[in-house]
């Protein structure tokens, strides 16, 4: 339950409130990012309290009360609110996703997993946004139905799942005496570049829809068919991870790097749907590979015992990426009309910012090459 999945529907939502500016309504994708980020932080303590089978049980009743709202909202301000109702209820269980892996698992067990739970992640999205193109068609409200799995999956998991009690798996290359604390300087590192590549993956996700309708090589249904192209692409990517790694260890980041970059300058200096495709199947494949790659990475920041604040730490970036995408993109038009000179300025952005990767990626294999294979 991505909650970018209804971008294709910002064009529509636009011309229902023509008098609204468009970063506003760009916010109706990405608000529940801020929110999300704010109930990662609260999670912690709301499991203390609650458990994880509550905890879950709670954020997918506020899924569920959201998507109501968002169906009979009569203005922009209840829409973005019934929205930001979505963030919250995902971000409640949302760190329990990636916590549990990096608690439980190490080494190149840790990331095959970390990849597959990108990938699974991406096939949810897929099926959701071939569902958005045929919804789309009824009515932009109806997108929002999409959410509504959350009831199927809340009887589920309140018939099948029991309380599972989180404890920290011993690391094997330490005593359960050994503690350390957490390096800043690299989880401060690998936090910067998911923001940097987040921030462009969620721009891509909202803008491509209007991209393809403004330069005329697209619809509305088009651009949500690229959205789930963008998720075979993270699907594919997440599947192949272990291997990628195995081979490029650090360099998976460069990769990363150059894929996003890539696709926007496909987007920025070319205007044809067989080459947005693509571009959009490249972006997918780039967040299929760092998001494994930055949370394998920053988990050996820290001992196993502060995985979980690791985990919160890193899904405050990319939900503050998301979040502060549409301002970002607004920087980047600088003023003009056409959505093309987002693409062509990001380009100049990624460019710095794969230099970035590079050097993080040198720094870490020059020191600790013989750790390559536990990071």
């Amino acid at each position: 339950m991505t909650t970018g999945i209804v971008s294709p529907a910002l064009p529509a939502i636009a011309i229902t409130y023509q008098h609204v500016a468009s970063s506003l309504i760009d916010q109706v994708s990405t608000v529940p990012s801020l929110t999300m980020a704010l109930f990662v932080v609260l999670s912690t303590w709301i499991v203390k309290y609650l458990g994880t089978k509550k905890t879950v049980e709670l954020g997918l009743t506020l899924v569920i009360v959201s998507t109501l709202l968002s169906l009979v909202a009569p203005n922009i301000w209840l829409l973005i609110g019934a929205r930001a109702l979505l963030g919250a209820g995902l971000g409640i269980y949302n760190s329990l996703a990636v916590s549990l892996i990096t608690f439980s698992y190490h080494g190149q067990q840790r990331d095959k997993l970390l990849g597959w739970q990108n990938a699974f992640q991406g096939i949810g999205a897929t099926i959701g946004s071939i569902l958005v193109a045929g919804l789309i068609i009824l009515n932009w409200r109806a997108t929002f139905l999409i959410y509504a799995v959350a009831i199927i999956i809340l009887i589920f998991y309140h018939r099948n799942v029991p309380d599972i009690k989180l404890t920290v798996a011993p690391s094997p290359e330490s005593t359960p005496t050994t503690k350390h604390p957490i390096n800043w300087r690299n989880l401060s590192k690998y936090g910067f570049l998911l923001f940097g590549l987040m921030t462009f993956y969620m721009i891509a996700t909202v803008k491509i829809p209007t991209y393809l309708i403004t330069n005329g090589i697209g619809s509305a249904n088009t651009g949500s068919l690229l959205v789930g192209l963008m998720s075979v692409g993270t699907i594919i990517a997440g599947l192949l991870y272990g291997q990628l790694f195995n081979h490029l260890h650090s360099g998976v980041l460069v990769l990363a790097a150059a894929l996003m970059l890539g696709a926007y300058w496909l987007y920025g200096f070319t205007s044809q749907i067989m080459l947005a495709a693509i571009g959009a199947f490249l972006i997918g494949a780039s967040f299929g590979i760092f998001v494994p790659a930055i949370f394998g990475a920053a988990s050996q920041a820290a001992d196993i015992s502060q995985s979980n604040f690791v985990s919160t730490f890193l899904l405050i970036c990319s939900n503050l990426a998301n979040f502060i995408s549409p301002f970002i993109a607004a920087f980047l038009i600088m003023g003009h009309k056409q959505l093309t000179i987002i693409f062509m300025n990001g380009t100049l952005f990624l460019i710095g910012l794969l230099l970035v990767t590079i050097w993080i990626s040198w720094r870490q294999k020059a020191s600790a090459p013989a750790q390559n294979e536990n990071i």
